[in-house]
This record gives C-alpha cells, sequence and structure tokens, in this order.
C-alpha cells in the first residue's frame, strides 16, 4: 500500500552544489505496511528533484541485512523538476526490510534516504477504558523477557504533541499498546508469522459518551479521545486496512448507573465503521461490580446481544475469569483474556480451524417444562455445558470455612431469587429445577452487582463450558411455555422400502425434528428436519425389510421446545403372495419358525418345493410324487425373508416370497 510522507524534504548538499529533493511517499523508520490478499504490500518511493544535474535515482532494498532488490530510474540532467517512482513489494513474514535511496551524478553517487525496520502485516485497535489497557504487572511481564522485533505502535511522546508522532516498538512509548495488546501481538506473529501494530486509544475511568465525543467537522481531531486514536491511524496510513476493533469498556458507566448505553454505543459503532470501514469489532461484556447500580445487569445483557444487533460484532465475556479485584484484572488475568480473544481473532481473520467451544456460551432461549417445575436453558450449538455447582471459601490457617455460595442461587426469576433448587448439564443445556411450578416471565443470570462476607466482588461460581469459556451474564430474558408435545403421530407401512408418518401440526411450530430407532425404542437418531407446517413424512430409508421401526417428533420455536411426542411404531410392508400361473398360495405368510407352513395349488400338481435364503442356499426341502397340497416344518430356521421355489408337473417354475418371524 501507499505510504503519504507529505513534507518529507530532504537539503541535500553534493560537492559545491546544493539541491533538493522531495519526497511524496517514503517509508518511515519501524513503519508496518498492511498486508493485501496475497500476504504482501507495496512499498513506493516517490517524489521528484528540483534541482538539475541529477541522472538517476536508485532505491536498494535489503532484508534482514541482506541486499534482495535495486530498482532505478532515470532522471532528465536539465529537468529542474524530475519526478520519479520507484516500488517494490514486501512480505508479511517475520523480517524487517530496510531502504536505501541514491542519486547519481555520474559516476559519483549520495545517499539521501535511510529507512530501516520496515515491515508488512496486519492493524488492530483498541478502544475502551483501563481493562483494555491492561497495564497489570507491566514491568515484570513484557520488559525483559518479551520480544517485540516485529510488533509495532504508533504514537507521539508522553507530554508530546501530536506534530511529533512516530513509529514505535510496540514496547514504546510508555507501553502504551498494553499487555492485552502485546499478548495479541505475541500470539499472532508465534502462530502465524504475521508482524502487527496495535494502537490502543483507551482511557482509563472514562465513560462511553467521552470516548465516543468527534469533531463533526475533523474526525481526527486529536483534542478528543476518539479523534486521537483516529489520528494516529490516519497518519500511519492504516485506518481502513484495520482488520479488527476490540471495545473494551463499561465500568464506569455501570458502576455510575449511567443510563442510554444501548444508543451511546450505536453512535460510536456508526463512527467506527465510518471511519474504519467494515472491521471485524469484538465486544467484551464487562464484569460483575460492587457498585450497587441494578442498571448494570442490563448493560452487561446489551453487551452479550451486540453481536445479534450489529454487522460484523463478536462477543466474548470476561465474567468468572481468575485474577478479577472487583474492577480491574493482574496481568496473568489479562493474558488468558487475551488468549480467549486471539482464539475468536484466530478463527474469523487467519482461518483457525480451532472453533469449537472458542466463544463464551450465550444463552439462546428459555422455556417452561409443560409443568412449569422446570426451566431449560439452551446455550449455543456444540456447546457442551459444565454446571458448577458450589464455590466454598476457606480459612486456610484454620481450615474453617467462611463463605459457601451455590450456583443455583444466582438465577433470578421476576428478579427474584431462592425459587431455583439445582440444576444440570447436557450438552448445550442446563436444566434448572424449581421448588415449585412457577408462573415468573423473565429470568436472570448473576446479579446485577454484588459482594459477601467472603470478598469484596463475585468470583464464582459460574457457568462454563468444558474449554473453561464462562457463559455470558444476561438479564431480563423472556421464558416461554413449552410447545404441547404432538400425541397423534402414527405410522404406518405402505411397502417393503417406505414407512409413512403422519401427526397434527401444533400452530406454535417453526421446525420438527423426526427421530427413528431400529428394533428397540431407545437409540433414536434424527432423519428429518421438517417445517412447522409439515405433517406427514414418507421414510424411504429403511435399512433392513424385516426390521422393526419406532419413531418419535419434537417441535421447536425461536423461544420453546415441546417434549417428545408419542412413539409409533410399524414394519415395511412385505407381500407374501405373488400371483402366478398355475395359482400356489403358501400359508401363513409371514409364519413363525416353530409352524408348519402350507403349500396348496388350485389347477397343478407339484413335485418339489424348495426353500432358499437371500444367499440362494436350501436350508428346505420336499421333493414325492405329484401332489396338490403339503405341510413343511420349518423348525430351527432364523427369523428372515426367504423364497419358495415350486416345481410342477407341466414345468413351471412359481417363485414367492416367504417371511419368517
Amino acid at each position: 500500500m501507499n505510504r503519504l510522507c507529505i513534507g518529507v524534504i530532504l537539503f541535500l548538499y553534493y560537492f559545491q552544489a546544493q539541491g533538493q529533493l522531495v519526497f511524496e511517499r517514503l517509508p518511515r523508520e519501524l513503519q508496518l505496511y498492511p498486508r493485501d490478499a496475497n500476504n504482501q504490500a507495496e512499498v513506493v518511493v516517490s517524489g521528484k528533484m528540483d534541482t538539475p544535474g541529477y541522472s538517476k535515482i536508485t532505491m536498494r532494498m535489503a532484508r534482514e541485512g541482506v541486499l534482495t532488490k535495486v530498482v532505478s530510474q532515470s532522471l532528465e540532467p536539465s529537468s529542474s523538476n524530475a519526478p520519479f517512482s520507484l516500488s517494490t513489494t514486501i512480505k508479511a513474514e517475520p523480517a524487517e526490510y530496510s531502504f536505501q535511496v541514491y542519486l547519481f551524478k555520474g559516476q559519483d553517487s549520495l545517499l539521501v534516504a535511510n529507512s530501516q525496520r520496515i515491515v508488512c502485516g496486519d492493524v488492530y485497535i483498541i478502544h475502551g477504558q483501563s481493562n483494555a489497557l491492561a497495564l497489570s504487572d507491566f514491568d515484570g511481564l513484557y520488559s525483559f523477557n518479551f520480544n517485540d522485533r516485529y510488533m509495532r505502535n504508533v504514537a507521539y511522546p508522553y507530554l508530546g504533541l501530536p506534530s511529533q508522532m512516530s513509529w514505535y516498538p510496540a514496547k514504546q512509548p510508555f507501553a502504551s499498546v498494553g499487555g492485552l495488546g502485546l499478548t495479541l501481538q505475541r500470539l499472532i506473529l508465534e502462530n502465524y508469522g504475521i508482524p502487527t501494530c496495535v494502537i490502543n486509544g483507551a482511557m482509563g475511568g472514562t465513560p462511553i459518551s467521552a470516548l465516543s465525543v468527534r469533531d463533526p467537522l475533523n474526525h481526527a481531531n486529536p483534542i478528543t479521545f476518539y479523534g486521537d486514536l483516529l489520528n494516529r491511524a490516519q497518519w500511519a496510513g492504516v485506518a481502513k486496512q484495520t482488520k479488527a476493533i476490540i471495545w473494551k469498556q463499561g465500568e464506569e458507566d455501570a458502576g455510575s448507573g449511567l443510563p442510554g448505553y444501548p444508543a451511546k454505543f450505536a453512535t460510536l459503532y456508526n463512527q467506527f465503521r465510518e471511519d474504519y470501514g467494515n472491521a471485524r469489532i469484538y465486544v467484551g461484556q464487562i464484569n460483575i461490580l460492587n457498585n450497587p447500580q441494578d442498571s448494570a445487569a442490563a448493560l452487561r445483557d446489551f453487551q452479550r446481544r451486540t453481536k445479534y444487533i450489529f454487522n460484523n460484532v463478536e462477543t466474548i465475556a470476561t465474567v468468572g475469569t481468575p485474577g478479577y479485584d472487583g474492577v480491574h484484572y493482574s496481568g496473568i488475568a489479562h493474558q488468558r483474556m487475551a488468549f480467549e480473544q486471539f482464539r475468536l481473532i484466530a478463527r474469523d481473520i487467519y482461518g483457525s480451524k480451532d472453533t469449537l467451544q472458542i466463544n463464551s456460551p450465550d444463552v439462546r432461549k428459555v422455556f417452561y417444562n409443560s409443568r412449569k417445575d422446570s426451566i431449560t436453558l439452551v446455550f449455543d450449538d456444540q456447546m457442551q455445558m459444565v454446571w458448577k455447582n458450589d464455590t466454598t471459601f476457606y480459612n486456610f490457617a484454620t481450615g474453617a470455612k467462611i463463605a459457601f455460595r451455590e450456583q443455583k442461587d444466582f438465577f433470578y426469576l421476576d428478579r427474584q431469587s431462592g425459587l431455583v433448587t439445582g440444576g444440570s448439564a447436557n450438552g448445550n443445556r442446563v436444566v434448572l429445577s424449581l421448588k415449585q411450578p412457577a408462573s415468573a416471565k423473565t429470568i436472570r443470570y448473576l446479579p446485577a452487582y454484588f459482594s459477601d462476607a467472603a470478598s469484596p466482588f463475585y468470583d464464582g461460581p459460574t457457568l462454563r463450558n468444558t474449554r473453561g469459556m464462562r457463559a455470558f451474564s444476561f438479564d431480563n430474558v423472556a421464558i416461554a411455555d413449552a410447545i404441547p408435545a404432538v400425541t397423534t403421530l402414527v405410522a404406518k407401512p405402505i411397502s417393503e422400502k417406505q414407512i409413512q408418518l403422519s401427526w397434527t401440526v401444533l400452530p406454535t411450530t417453526q421446525n420438527q425434528i423426526l427421530e427413528r430407532a431400529t428394533g428397540t425404542p431407545a437409540n433414536f437418531t434424527p432423519i428429518a428436519t421438517l417445517g412447522g407446517t409439515v405433517g406427514a413424512y414418507n421414510d424411504t430409508n429403511i435399512p433392513d425389510i424385516f426390521g422393526t421401526y419406532y419413531y418419535r417428533l419434537r417441535a421447536f420455536s425461536a423461544v420453546s421446545e415441546s417434549a417428545y411426542s408419542n412413539v409409533a411404531s410399524a414394519r415395511p410392508l412385505v407381500l407374501g403372495i405373488e400371483p402366478g400361473e398355475p395359482l400356489v398360495k403358501i400359508y401363513p405368510n409371514p409364519v413363525a419358525s416353530d409352524r408348519m407352513l402350507n403349500v396348496e395349488a388350485d389347477q397343478a400338481f407339484f413335485t418339489e418345493l424348495t426353500v432358499r435364503d437371500l444367499l440362494g442356499r436350501a436350508v428346505k426341502t420336499w421333493r414325492g410324487t405329484p401332489k396338490k397340497a403339503i405341510s413343511l416344518a420349518l423348525d430351527n430356521l432364523e427369523a428372515g425373508l426367504y423364497i419358495t421355489d415350486i416345481q410342477t408337473v407341466s414345468g413351471h417354475l412359481i417363485r414367492q416370497k416367504l417371511i419368517i418371524r
């Protein structure tokens, strides 16, 4: 990508002649060029030579100190306004490039520009409050044992002016990238070999209204927090090439009870879209504070739902993260959250295949059972939920129990606690048992604010999945009534390969799942997903025409589900009598293996009867004088389908199916 470096003017002194070279584009020291779809970036050196006498300009590119490319352009020595443009590409890799620019008069050369430590990679923006800065334990975690060679920052010196803007290694100046940003940069570099620039504009203790103030005439006016961040990105030429924006904020608004957070976020979101393009936005749901503000629960719930309200937004929870002190986190906790954030970025931007259960579990629907004495919480598909029953606090000196918290006590029905007696998890579902049938309309998970004798902040228990991702807290989620179960399911065989099912569709159904079991009414598996108005289905995928098949059905809507329907069963219809000439009847058909098979001819005599299995092997045979009727014992034959071959005296071969049960 081209980098605009207007105003970079070098005054050159060559022998006794003085010339002026004006660069329009020139790599800056430590600059990062955003990579394109080909995993590279174009580097351009361009401008004009205002003084005549120079015959050539050359750009020499080195990768990790080794010369890899030389690009030259002839100049018209007599021209006093000679334009030039030199370009090459660099790869997004753990490598630094340098660019040296020379002017030539005949065989004599003069070095006029020397840009070092240039990289190609990705750009990320971080904005929010102090937990976005993540400065806890910074010196211990990032000072001597953290190499930021291929990582970048854009800033100006502390107490300096925006006019002093410059590219920096990521740890400079004054740790402004923060622990969250540095950990993300390290993980991206180690896993994908991509250098990164992180620009962090977070400001501790600041409400969203202040962080989103924007000058309508100059969006990048550095007098505002928002404008200062945008000014840095635009100066670096990377604003529209930003891969993602990480937004971690809300403690000030939640703790102070400031109203109108959803509308304020919508304003900020629209500004991000206008100034940074369609970068992926990651919204962090804040943790539980001890400030007594009931509205904090609604703010957290809005943060949870931003992915459903706004385009190209992903969310992640922070509740339950070890190392929380009630507002901030330890440095190790910030690194853990950075890793959890990285997995989402790796999936969304780098195509990682590690996708199962890396999101924070999010409740998708909540509904009563038919008796209304239990509530089912359905989380995202493929989640494997874990019910952590309790958290116990001890005095480690004496061993005495200080406090005991149970997970069931942190579910609130119409904001009332104490109505849940227990819970269990199975797959992506959590079922809450109730003291008695309830009529509550809404449910909240986790308190709006919290402190107790054991801790001034909430530190468990929490719902989570098997990979340790804690579930989002939620508030004012509607509890739906159960969809009535279907009781009219009927199964009817219509051939040896088809069983027809029919039932009465319930009016609130949006889709249905039909399941089948073979042999016994256990181990059901889905065989069809049907629309909400479908009341019939033909099962044409019968694997065994001698089997018995059991069916059941469940109804679903966006907010609720039914219990399973009645179980209906059927066997395929296998025709046991086939007309022939002359007509011969075999009965009973089907026949039990301990009973006699009867064979009768209407107009012919037969001399031979052979019963064969499906492999063609003769398992029972009769031969004798011509007869019109015989009886044949079928003892010791297994249940299944057989073929009877009947040979008449006139030479006819009559073949019919026989079923032994």
